[in-house]
């Protein structure tokens, strides 16, 4: 508790105010520290302060079940008659991304690049950079200094910090505000090339995708998992690589089960 009340009182500090931990539950400060997280700008911070938070984002990691992508079974486990190509090297896994460790997670992040600032928002970038912690941001905004704004379709890698994963891939889905268009579906397999040219860039050999543009963004389910299957399968038909595994990664039941329709009714016997 000495570790997070330190954090806190450093946050605090920063933002010359004041707050009184002592009658706060646990969880109370838990969130109370994600949200200055979530809310500081991407500044300099001091050694201590980074060496504790990666103390206490260490042991909060611990305390989660970890998966490991050795344990993430591919299509070809799980669906053995299933004419999908690369069904050795795709998998489908529902769960919490940022508990992975594999090589890299990719990020449904936004065109401001630095995380969702939205205190405790239930979005990926949140969760991605609240467990990453505050490195993450300063990583990042050294890249949009460089680049100035992550176009939709584009990318950027970071390294994971406090993730399991060792890298996160950062990429900007479409916005969907009536109908999908053409250059809707054009940016969102941009999204997954993109991505898997900086894997493949960066020796990674193990990626795993959340369902890009379909939370806030609003991308029809159905059609962007159609799209995200689609083009992995094309981009690994064009490009030698080293990748030996490619997640797609869900968090709801729904999620899974188009997914599944989708693998079902295109490659069969599943």
């Amino acid at each position: 508790m000495k570790k997070l009340d330190f954090l806190i009182e450093y946050l605090i500090k920063e933002r010359n105010e004041k707050i009184e931990l002592n009658n706060l539950p646990k969880e109370e400060k838990k969130r109370l520290f994600r949200s200055l997280c979530n809310i500081r700008e991407p500044r300099p911070i001091s050694n201590e302060y980074i060496q504790i938070e990666n103390e206490y984002l260490q042991e909060e990691l611990q305390s989660k079940e970890i998966t490991n992508i050795e344990d993430i079974k591919t299509i070809l486990e799980l669906f053995p008659s299933s004419n999908l190509k690369y069904k050795d090297k795709i998998c489908l896994w529902k769960g919490d991304i940022t508990t992975l460790k594999i090589d890299a997670i990719v990020n449904a992040a936004n065109s401001q690049g630095l995380g969702c600032f939205i205190p405790c928002h239930k979005c990926i970038d949140n969760a991605i950079h609240s467990a990453s912690g505050v490195q993450l941001r300063l990583e990042c905004n050294n890249k949009m200094k460089e680049i100035g704004k992550l176009e939709t379709g584009k990318a950027i890698i970071t390294k994971g910090y406090n993730l399991p994963a060792k890298y996160v891939i950062h990429t900007v889905g479409p916005i969907i505000y009536e109908e999908v268009t053409e250059k809707d579906i054009e940016a969102l397999k941009k999204c997954y090339i993109n991505s898997l040219e900086l894997a493949k860039e960066n020796n990674v050999k193990e990626i795993a995708f959340c369902c890009i543009s379909t939370g806030e963004y609003r991308f029809p389910k159905n059609q962007a998992s159609k799209i995200a299957i689609d083009t992995v399968v094309q981009y690994l038909d064009e490009n030698e690589n080293q990748l030996k595994k490619i997640v797609f990664n869900v968090f709801t039941k729904q999620d899974y089960n188009i997914y599944l329709k989708i693998l079902g009714e295109k490659y069969g016997r599943i």
